[in-house]
């Protein structure tokens, strides 16, 4: 009796294919990109969801092929995604009219810089930081003083 072979998915064809190393101008420019930093706020949160929708397409466009029906779920999902983003983006361009100092910073920049806004103003005096104290050293004691303002008696 002759033994059947499993049909195998078309992923499992298409990641062991014995495919060709990318030209050297592509390994080149993934390696210049890894180097770059983006900015905070909504416009580096923004740059980051379309270089996701970019290669969401491109994902797309990579993966077409004579079956109509799988293309047509690709094509949606593709506009599924990028109309997430279309809406992302105007509620976060919203956000940033609305908040110009909240979404040009993140975080602790936003932080230092109300408390900038605030020195401005006058409303913050500028006061200096205690200093920390060396972890090499031991730490003091605390002692216990029975006639202060702690005691019972």
């Amino acid at each position: 009796m002759q033994q059947s072979h499993p049909v195998e998915p078309w992923y499992v064809a298409r990641m062991s294919s014995t495919e060709p190393e990318p030209p050297a101008w592509i390994k080149k420019l993934t390696e210049n990109f890894r180097s770059i930093r983006l900015p905070g706020g909504v416009v580096g949160k923004s740059t980051r969801a379309m270089l996701a929708v970019i290669g969401v397409w491109a994902v797309i466009a990579w993966q077409l092929s004579d079956n109509l029906t799988r293309d047509a779920m690709l094509l949606i999902a593709g506009a599924i995604v990028t109309g997430a983003f279309i809406w992302w983006v105007k509620s976060s361009q919203g956000f940033a009219a609305r908040n110009p100092a909240q979404a040009m910073l993140d975080g602790a920049e936003f932080l230092e810089w109300q408390r900038f806004e605030a020195q401005a103003k006058g409303i913050l005096k500028v006061t200096d930081s205690p200093l920390i104290s060396d972890p090499a050293k031991p730490t003091p004691a605390i002692e216990h003083n029975p006639t202060g303002p702690d005691s019972d008696g």
